[in-house]
């Protein structure tokens, strides 16, 4: 029975996955949908933090039957990393579409954190060769 959980992904490790996929795609439509209004200054304070964001959907794209805690430790801290400055972004949004930009990245991402840390995800990612 223990060779069948270590083979098998948890829900709750299968649940963030898709959550990080799903933030990847959501960050390729804001910035196709946000593209022709923006100056190219405006761009780029968009794109840095959508590339956290790939980073962990590349990331996530690792969550097979070779992820360690290493991979679970580098998700959490790049997040940390998405989530906190959105809440000032959002707070501070000069326009809806800022405001969109910003609450997406913690709607998505804060659950992944959450996630993370439950004791299922951590035994999944800290099991034995």
């Amino acid at each position: 029975m223990s060779d069948l959980r270590n083979v098998v992904m948890p829900r709750q490790v299968r649940a963030a996955q898709r959550l990080l996929f799903g933030l990847a795609f959501a960050g390729l439509v804001v910035m196709l949908a946000s593209s022709g209004g923006l100056t190219s200054y405006g761009m780029g304070n968009m794109i840095a933090p959508w590339l956290l964001v790939w980073l962990c959907a590349l990331l996530a794209l690792t969550y097979d039957g070779s992820a360690r805690g290493g991979v679970r430790i580098t998700t959490i801290v790049v997040m940390v990393f998405v989530v906190l400055p959105s809440f000032s972004k959002a707070l501070g949004a000069a326009g809806p579409a800022e405001f969109v930009d910003a609450a997406l990245r913690i709607v998505l991402g804060l659950p992944v954190i959450v996630l993370l840390f439950l004791p299922e995800t951590t035994a999944w990612f800290d099991r034995a060769k």
